[in-house]
């Protein structure tokens, strides 16, 4: 495959299967400790869009399958799942205008270092719960973020991108400039048929104030707690995140019911919070009103997906009552064979609408999504199967599956992450841009497949 060539053609390093560090290179690719069976041949770390474009056509030329790898953090490691691995980690630019509220941001550049550079700002962005993703799987996947009941899905800000197609061509993507590409970027998911190199989103001010309050009830209430839920989020504020964490306790499972407000002055949060507490059921403990900047949310949520631990995960989006999703969540939990697994259901009775011109495309008043996680390969069938049967579970009061927290290798097939329209419209795209199917590796389904 005239590797060096390759070599002398990218500024970046190229690592071959024949290398004795292929192995270790190759599993340090992927977040999830546990490994997808497939390997790749070729890895291209690029080290700018010039290289990603000349990996592409390396990849076109000896008629090889492509996969981007923005951080790995996908839990079905489908970063890894083709003939060459083009990591993006070194593609970390940003910049940010203060004056437009805009930015133009790499696709390495991860929701942590995303926060922090904006709060230096006073400016926020829709950025999702975990420090360590990167843009570039959580705008492709739509982007289910910070405060989004009141910025709405992170795609929705994105303005432009520049992509590099199957054929090696480099392209910016808009509303005006290539717009099918621009539609399938916001939302399409791990399946699309290109690779972003740089995108560009509009800005929000920052909150002034952001407080968190942690209510901590047995899992026997769930009734209880999603009563008064639905009942005190029915006339709160957009900008309430209210999420319901179940996880394992030391008598069973447990309900964490965790309102974060973000308000523009701290009398105005504590004002949101005391209406949230109206009809609060008794509680075991509660915890707040926490402060914090949006670059300190991440401490909260990242101790409980650590790292190198075994990963399953699936989501699910409903229109149901929370009730009913809440009820059989915390059942299942009872049954979970890992005590570090949890699940998490945010409720927004006014959910904002999908953005339009997007591919993202499914979508409910309740988000949810289950963690699998466990130490031990001998204890992976075990997992899945506990999974797979909560969800299969669910499944009747469910709208679809978030593309990017979606268990695409479950068995039996997985939840819609896309509408019909947008399937189909998907498909006839990727034929146009991807006829000879580059960027379609070898796996169990896909994000864009008819399902």
């Amino acid at each position: 495959m005239n590797i060096e060539s390759l070599n002398r053609r990218v500024s970046g390093a190229v690592i071959t299967a024949l290398e004795p560090a292929f192995a270790a290179e190759h599993d340090g690719l992927t977040w999830n400790g546990r490994k997808p069976a497939h390997r790749a041949r070729i890895i291209v770390r690029a080290a700018s869009a010039a290289d990603v474009q000349e990996a592409v056509r390396h990849a076109a030329t000896h008629g090889l399958t492509v996969s981007p790898r923005g951080g790995g953090h996908h839990f079905t490691g489908i970063a890894t799942r083709a003939d060459m691995v083009i990591d993006l980690g070194a593609l970390k630019g940003l910049s940010i205008d203060a004056t437009t509220r805009s930015a133009r941001v790499e696709p390495a550049v991860t929701n942590l270092e995303m926060a922090t550079a904006l709060d230096r700002k006073g400016l926020a962005f829709p950025l999702g719960h975990c420090g360590s993703v990167p843009m570039s799987g959580y705008l492709l996947g739509g982007g289910v973020g910070w405060n989004g009941g009141a910025w709405g899905f992170a795609c929705g800000l994105v303005t432009r991108a520049e992509v590099v197609l199957a054929d090696g061509r480099c392209v910016t993507a808009s509303a005006t400039e290539n717009p099918d590409l621009f539609w399938a970027l916001r939302g399409g998911g791990p399946g699309f048929f290109g690779i972003v190199t740089a995108w560009w989103l509009d800005l929000k001010p920052a909150p002034r104030a952001i407080e968190t309050v942690i209510r901590v009830y047995p899992g026997a209430m769930s009734d209880e707690v999603a009563h008064w839920a639905e009942t005190v989020l029915a006339s709160a504020p957009a900008s309430v995140e209210f999420t319901a964490k179940v996880m394992a306790g030391p008598q069973g499972p447990m309900i964490a019911a965790i309102a974060t407000v973000f308000a523009e002055s701290e009398g105005e949060s504590r004002k949101v919070h005391e209406a949230l507490s109206q009809g609060a059921p008794p509680a075991l403990d509660v915890i707040g009103p926490l402060a914090a900047q949006m670059p300190e949310l991440y401490a909260a949520t990242d101790p409980s997906v650590p790292a190198g631990r075994r990963y399953r995960v699936d989501s699910v989006w409903s229109d149901a009552d929370l009730a009913q999703i809440l009820g059989p969540m915390v059942e299942g939990m009872a049954r979970a064979p890992s005590a570090e697994t949890f699940a998490v259901l945010t409720l927004g009775p006014h959910a904002p609408p999908l953005p339009s011109g997007a591919a993202l495309s499914c979508s409910g008043r309740i988000f949810g999504a289950v963690y699998a996680l466990w130490e031990k390969p001998g204890e992976d069938d075990r997992n899945a199967a506990w999974l797979n049967g909560l969800v299969a579970g669910l499944s009747p009061l469910c709208t679809g599956a978030y593309v990017g927290l979606c268990d695409l290798d479950r068995v039996g097939g997985h939840l819609p992450t896309h509408s019909d329209a947008a399937n189909g419209r998907l498909a006839l795209l990727r034929q146009r841009f991807d006829p000879q199917g580059m960027f379609t590796p070898a796996r169990p389904s896909l994000a864009l497949a008819a399902e």
